[in-house]
């Protein structure tokens, strides 16, 4: 056996008794002590070390090797390599993306930064400085769908232009937000992204060039799912008792996140799975691995975000231009 698994994702709490398994099927709990042990092994799972080279590297006997893996087999992780000539149905196609999406969205949703705010696990700098890359990601979200009418056609490219129309001009709303934290519309207008912040960009319109339809796919990951306003009322009280924020500072934000919501753009790609095509595997390789490599670079903004935020030690806030007369 070369072990390799299907997506897999795990949270692990060792001070709790179990861990969450989470695949693109289901959700499982697993005792903390055998998902500690499965890490060990984990690593080196990629299709190209043996059990025994396995057991070298990890230090566990073989047969615990072998026993951690078979004990995963109710979670039907392993990888089985699919057939070149295995023929790909549309309806096959388009559920494992629906699972994909599904599954990173979820993810997003567990790992947002939002969560620590509500919490006031970090300093006011970093609820500013997320402001400031949403007010940049938001800008630059419309033209990066536009991107994906490129090698679209027919109705889809329609309903492209159409979620890009929508999305124009809602930075207004993050500018607004800011505005009432303090900051002056000049220095918001002036400021510059995180690396990460643009690598998002960027990806999407790689993601687009390579398949029109991945712009529904997004849109089901990174669009809000529903505007719950005791939850936000929530978190507004959260920053009025953490950070000294005025009750209604934040209702520019949840403007747009309800106008969002509102067009349903979350549900674009389920409301119109017809147009979603794609029979060519290498296709689909490609997409899913962008897909997955987005997903991480809105965890790396958010890792980035702390990273320059939380002590500035002289970074200026908001990020500025570097321009050929300040050299």
């Amino acid at each position: 056996m070369f072990p390799k698994f299907r997506e897999n994702i795990w949270h692990i709490d060792p001070e709790k008794e179990t861990a969450m398994l989470m695949t693109s099927r289901a959700v499982f709990n697993v005792p903390t002590a055998a998902a500690l042990h499965f890490l060990e092994v984990r690593s080196y799972c990629t299709g190209s070390h043996s059990i025994d080279s396995i057991s070298k590297k990890s230090g566990l006997p073989p047969a615990d090797v072998v026993a951690l893996l078979k004990s995963l087999e109710p979670a039907d992780i392993m990888y089985i390599q699919p057939s070149p000539n295995e023929p790909l149905t549309d309806d096959h196609v388009r559920d494992v993306l629906i699972r994909a999406c599904r599954v990173w969205s979820g993810e997003l949703r567990m790992s947002y930064i939002g969560n620590e705010f509500s919490a006031g696990h970090l300093p006011k700098t970093v609820l500013i400085g997320w402001l400031l890359e949403m007010y940049h990601y938001i800008k630059d979200f419309p033209s990066a769908i536009e991107h994906g009418t490129r090698g679209a056609t027919g109705r889809l490219r329609s309903l492209i232009e159409k979620y890009s129309e929508q999305e124009q001009g809602h930075e207004i709303f993050v500018l607004q937000t800011l505005v009432n934290l303090g900051l002056s519309e000049v220095e918001v207008k002036a400021s510059i992204p995180l690396i990460s912040t643009r690598l998002i960009g960027l990806l999407m319109r790689e993601l687009f060039e390579i398949e029109p339809s991945a712009v529904l796919m997004v849109a089901s990951i990174v669009e809000a799912q529903e505007f719950v306003e005791e939850n936000i009322e929530e978190f507004k009280r959260s920053l009025h008792k953490h950070y000294g924020i005025g009750l209604h500072a934040f209702d520019p934000y949840f403007k747009h996140q309800q106008i969002d919501v509102d067009f349903g753009h979350a549900g674009l790609l389920s409301s119109n799975l017809d147009l979603v095509r794609i029979n060519d595997r290498e296709v689909l390789d490609q997409l899913v691995n962008k897909i997955h490599d987005l997903k991480h670079a809105f965890d790396l903004q958010s890792l980035e975000i702390k990273s320059y935020f939380t002590a500035l030690h002289g970074k200026y806030i908001p990020r500025q231009a570097v321009d050929f007369a300040s050299i």
